[in-house]
């Protein structure tokens, strides 16, 4: 996965927040995400690649990575759905890691200076 990408985007989640969930607490610490991402982390300092990651607090699976539209609730039992705002079908992991990539990719571009707010108006 590194040596085959410039960059991975990756969710920056709370772990130690989710495993207080105790019906999700076990599936969070076998996948060992902390972890994980630390190999990657190492991987791509070995091969100058560049790991970023993604706000927890970006809504990616809940939002249309079509239209942006957002939905208000979406239990984890829910794993395609269909927007309201533009019909687009979405599967909930793929449709994540759409908007994972978008904003990530934006959040380095805000990095490097790009301009992400238009001119304020103001005249001299």
């Amino acid at each position: 996965m590194i040596r085959d990408n410039q960059v991975v985007y990756v969710e920056d989640l709370n772990v130690a927040g989710m495993v207080l969930n105790r019906r999700l607490a076990k599936a969070i610490h076998d996948a060992g995400w902390a972890q994980f991402v630390q190999l990657i982390e190492e991987k791509a300092q070995k091969y100058g690649r560049t790991v970023h990651r993604v706000s927890r607090w970006l809504p990616s699976s809940k939002t249309c990575s079509a239209c942006g539209y957002v939905m208000g609730e979406l239990p984890l039992r829910v794993r395609i759905w269909a927007c309201p705002g533009c019909g687009t079908v979405h599967d909930r992991e793929q449709n994540a890691a759409v908007n994972m990539l978008a904003a990530g990719q934006t959040e380095r571009l805000n990095a490097c200076g790009a301009q992400v707010r238009p001119p304020c108006g103001r005249h001299g």
